[in-house]
C-alpha cells in the first residue's frame, strides 16, 4: 500500500526548514522544487528559473522535462514564466490546447506532453522579481485551488532562494579572500628564496620576480609558486 502523501501543512513547515540551512543555491532549489511536486497536486514537474546577469537560466528543475519546456521561453522570448518575471504576476494556463497566449511557447510545450502550467513570480531581496517557481502538468489541469497552494508557497520560497543566494555569494567572497592569502604567502616564500640566494633586499627580490613574470608573460602568483616549487629550474643554478 502507497504511503499517504504529506498534508500542505507538512510540505509548508518542510519548506521553512529550508531557511534554517546552509545550502548551495542548487541544492536549496532543488528542494524547493521537490516541494512544489510533492505539495501541489497537479504538479508532475517543477523548477526555477532565475534572472541573472541580464538573462534567464533554469537553476533547478525536477525533470529533464522542466528544462526542455523552459528552454521553449527563452528561445521564443515569451511565455509564462517570462510573462510572470516580467510582471511580478501570478500566470496559470489550465488548458495550454486553449490558450491562445504565447504561441510560439506553446506548441513545442504541448509536443512535450504538458497540457498545463502554472508560473509563480519569487521576489528576491530588495531586487523585485528575481526568480519564477515553474510548474507542469503532463494529465491535469491547474486550477484555482493549486493556485492557491502555490501562492502560499511564494513567500518562504522567496526567501528560501534569497538566503541560498546570499549564502553562495559570502561562499564565493571567502574563497577569494582564501586565494588572496595563499597567494600572498606564496610571493612571501618566493621573495624570501630570492632573497637568500641573491642576498638582496625584499624589495629588490619583489622586483625580480615581477620582472620574471613580465619577461615570461606567467602571472605572479604561479611564476612564485614555481620558485618555490623549483627554485634552481625556474632562477637558474
Amino acid at each position: 500500500m502507497d504511503e499517504p502523501r504529506e498534508t500542505l501543512e507538512d510540505e509548508l513547515s518542510d519548506l521553512a526548514g529550508l531557511l534554517q540551512t546552509d545550502e548551495s543555491l542548487e541544492g536549496m532549489l532543488g528542494h524547493v522544487a521537490a516541494i512544489a511536486v510533492r505539495a501541489i497536486p497537479a504538479c508532475d514537474a517543477a523548477g526555477v528559473t532565475l534572472f541573472e546577469h541580464d538573462r534567464v537560466t533554469t537553476a533547478a528543475a525536477s525533470a529533464p522535462l522542466v528544462r526542455r519546456v523552459d528552454q521553449h521561453q527563452y528561445a521564443a522570448d515569451d511565455g509564462p514564466c517570462l510573462e510572470s518575471l516580467r510582471t511580478g504576476e501570478v500566470r496559470r494556463s489550465p488548458s495550454l490546447a486553449d490558450d491562445s497566449r504565447w504561441p510560439e511557447f506553446r506548441g513545442p510545450t504541448l509536443d512535450e506532453g504538458v497540457v498545463s502550467c502554472l508560473s509563480l513570480p519569487l521576489v528576491i531581496g530588495n531586487h523585485g522579481t528575481g526568480g519564477v517557481l515553474n510548474l507542469y502538468s503532463r494529465d491535469r489541469s491547474f486550477g484555482e485551488a493549486d493556485e492557491d497552494i502555490g501562492r502560499r508557497f511564494m513567500p518562504p520560497a522567496s526567501v528560501a532562494v534569497a538566503n541560498a543566494r546570499a549564502y553562495a555569494k559570502a561562499n564565493a567572497v571567502i574563497e577569494q579572500l582564501q586565494e588572496a592569502l595563499q597567494t600572498r604567502d606564496v610571493i612571501g616564500q618566493a621573495k624570501g628564496i630570492i632573497q637568500a640566494r641573491e642576498h638582496c633586499g625584499s624589495e629588490e627580490a619583489f622586483g625580480r620576480l615581477r620582472d620574471l613574470s613580465q619577461h615570461r608573460n606567467v602571472k605572479l602568483r604561479d611564476l612564485a609558486r614555481a620558485v618555490v616549487e623549483s627554485p634552481d629550474e625556474v632562477l637558474g643554478g
